[in-house]
């Protein structure tokens, strides 16, 4: 065989084994993934991003129907301006965001969709939920990181995190704010109205 045959033949073997090589292989250079920052709906359910903290919604026609928090924003109840939750992402029954808490470092939690089994999973300014796994990039330290959806087994990675951020998954839909009385009070808009949730202590500007 001749050197032209053999540079042919090698090209062909070379094309062949790519073909079928696992998806992962390139998967593992990019997680990417799209998050909403105030609404979510699914069906007659709408998870919604307030100052008190994420609700759950039950809708009919836009009308509100019932409305629960299932998770509170800071244990003393106080919500400052520099303080808020946002890129929220729904996977099977647990519910994923994440958390600026007043002075700290933001931090990806997730909350079951009844609001219970509550949990802290990581450092975290921008993630990507991935299949079983979630891609994650702490902006301080400079890390990039994957673990299990439930916060174990934490690996570095050298996957690029693309977290595209939108208000809402569903025309219509957005949430209003009204500073009133030393509260911040959490409204759910819909084409049909705009409901009030709840409301929570404000300390800070503008009140």
């Amino acid at each position: 065989m001749n050197i032209k045959k053999k540079l042919v033949s090698c090209v062909l073997a070379l094309a062949v084994a790519i073909a079928f090589m696992p998806t992962s292989a390139f998967a593992a250079s990019k997680a990417k993934s799209i998050v909403y920052d105030q609404v979510y709906k699914t069906g007659s359910t709408v998870y919604c991003v307030g100052a008190k903290g994420i609700y759950k919604v039950k809708v009919k026609k836009g009308k509100l129907k019932s409305s629960k928090l299932i998770y509170r924003y800071n244990d003393d109840e106080v919500y400052y301006e520099d303080g808020h939750l946002f890129a929220l992402k729904k996977k099977g029954s647990y519910i994923y965001f994440l958390n600026v808490s007043n002075g700290s470092s933001v931090k990806l939690w997730r909350v079951k969709t009844s609001g219970k089994n509550k949990k802290c999973l990581a450092e975290a300014d921008t993630y990507v939920i991935k299949g079983s796994k979630i891609y994650y990039e702490d902006f301080d330290a400079n890390k990039k990181r994957v673990m299990k959806l439930n916060g174990k087994s934490k690996k570095k990675t050298k996957a690029k995190v693309i977290m595209v951020s939108k208000t809402s998954n569903k025309a219509g839909y957005k949430m209003v704010h009204r500073i009133k009385k030393g509260h911040v009070q959490d409204f759910l808009k819909t084409p049909k109205g705009t409901y009030y949730l709840g409301k929570i202590k404000y300390s800070g500007l503008g009140e």
